[in-house]
C-alpha cells in the first residue's frame, strides 16, 4: 500500500447531521428523522467533515473533503466516491471518522487538484460492514444493492453538493460539474448511477435473479431512481461487475446481448479495467456494447493486475490515477 500522511489519522472532524444546517441540533440520537436534503453552511475554513444525507429513511454518512488554497477558483468541481465490497472506513470502523488508506489517497489527490470529494458510506447506515455474508445473497443484498440503492446515494450525494455554501452564501461546488468515482461494487454502482431511464423500454419488468430464482419488485427489488434533470457529468468505474444479476436483461457478453441488454448510459463512462480478474469479461463486454449503441465510453486495460489494483504500489495504479484525473479534469472543465 501507498504510504500516506500520518496527520490524517488524527483528524478530529467536526459532524454535521440529517442534512440540515450546519447549526442545526439534530443529532443520530434525535427520533425525529427529516428525509428532506436541505441547504447546508460551511466555514470558510472548512477542510474535512462528514455530513449526513437522507436516502429512504437512512442516514448515509459522506465524508466531505474541501481542498485549501483554492478560494481563487471557487466554485469548485466535485466527486462523489464510491466503496467497494469492504466498505469505507479504516478498520471497518465508522466511528472512528478514518477512512481507509485508499480513499485518503485519493482524498489528498482531489485537495491537490482542487476538487471537493465527497465519499459515500453506504453501509454503516444499513447495518452492513462490508458486503459478505447475508449480504452477498437475496434479500439481504437488495438493502445495499448497487443496482437500486447505492444509485440513490450517489444521486442524493450529488443534491446534496449542490446545496453546500458557505456562510456569505456563494456555493462550494458548480453544480454542472460533479463526477463519480467507484471501485469493485462501487464500480457497478456508478453504472447503475448513470443508467438513462429516459431509454427503459415500455413494460420492462425490473427483476434479478439470484442462485436459480428470479426477483420482482413485489419480493423487494426496486426499479432504478429516474434519471436526474442535471446528473452526472461522467463516472470512472474501476473493477466491477456489470451483469447487475440479469437487472438489466442478458449479460452483455450474450451473443444477442444488442437487442436483450437494455443498459444505456446518460453521460460518460471511464472503464479501468485489468486484465487478471475475473469480472473483467463482463465489463470489457458492456463497454464494446455501449460503443456499439453510440455511447460515450473510453477504456483502458492494464496488463498484469487484478481486482484491486489501484490500492497496490505499482506502475499501473499511478498510471490509472493519473489517467482518472486527467479525465476528470476534462469532464469537469478544468482544462
Amino acid at each position: 500500500m501507498k504510504s500516506f500522511p500520518k496527520s490524517f489519522k488524527l483528524l478530529s472532524l467536526p459532524i454535521i447531521f440529517c442534512g440540515l444546517l450546519a447549526f442545526s441540533s439534530c443529532s443520530d440520537d434525535d427520533a425525529y428523522f427529516d428525509s428532506e436534503i436541505r441547504e447546508i453552511v460551511i466555514n470558510s475554513s472548512t477542510r474535512d467533515t462528514i455530513i449526513y444525507i437522507p436516502v429512504h429513511q437512512v442516514r448515509v454518512p459522506v465524508y466531505l473533503s474541501v481542498p485549501k488554497d483554492c478560494d481563487a477558483l471557487a466554485p469548485l468541481p466535485a466527486v462523489v466516491v464510491l466503496h467497494g465490497s469492504g466498505g469505507m472506513w479504516k478498520d471497518d470502523n465508522p466511528e472512528s471518522k478514518t477512512m481507509s488508506s485508499q480513499f485518503r489517497e485519493w482524498k489528498e489527490l482531489f485537495d491537490n487538484n482542487c476538487m471537493v470529494g465527497a465519499f459515500v458510506d453506504s453501509f454503516s447506515g444499513r447495518g452492513a460492514t462490508e458486503k459478505s455474508g447475508k449480504w452477498e445473497t437475496a434479500p439481504d443484498n437488495f438493502k445495499i444493492s448497487s443496482q437500486f440503492i447505492r444509485s440513490r446515494d450517489a444521486n442524493a450525494a450529488m443534491s446534496q453538493l449542490r446545496k453546500i455554501k458557505f456562510k456569505d452564501g456563494s456555493p462550494v461546488v458548480r453544480s454542472e460539474d460533479i463526477g463519480l468515482l467507484g471501485f469493485s461494487d462501487g464500480g457497478t454502482s456508478v453504472i447503475s448511477t448513470l443508467y438513462d431511464t429516459n431509454t427503459t423500454p415500455t413494460g420492462w419488468e425490473w427483476t434479478q435473479s439470484f442462485g436459480g430464482k428470479e426477483y420482482d419488485t413485489s419480493s423487494g427489488v426496486m426499479s432504478p431512481e429516474p434519471r436526474p434533470q442535471q446528473g452526472f457529468a461522467g463516472g470512472v468505474f474501476y473493477y466491477g461487475g456489470s451483469g447487475g444479476y440479469n437487472y438489466w436483461g442478458s449479460s452483455p457478453c450474450n451473443s444477442e446481448a444488442l437487442e436483450k441488454n437494455i443498459y444505456q448510459n446518460y453521460a460518460p463512462i471511464l472503464f479501468q479495467i485489468p486484465t487478471g480478474d475475473s469480472l473483467s469479461e463482463g465489463s470489457l463486454c458492456l463497454a464494446g456494447l455501449l460503443a456499439e449503441k453510440g455511447k460515450s465510453v473510453e477504456l483502458n486495460i492494464y496488463e498484469g493486475v487484478g481486482h484491486g489494483f489501484d490500492t497496490d504500489d505499482n506502475t499501473q495504479s499511478s498510471e490509472a490515477r493519473t489517467k482518472t484525473l486527467n479525465w476528470l479534469k476534462n469532464i469537469l472543465h478544468m482544462d
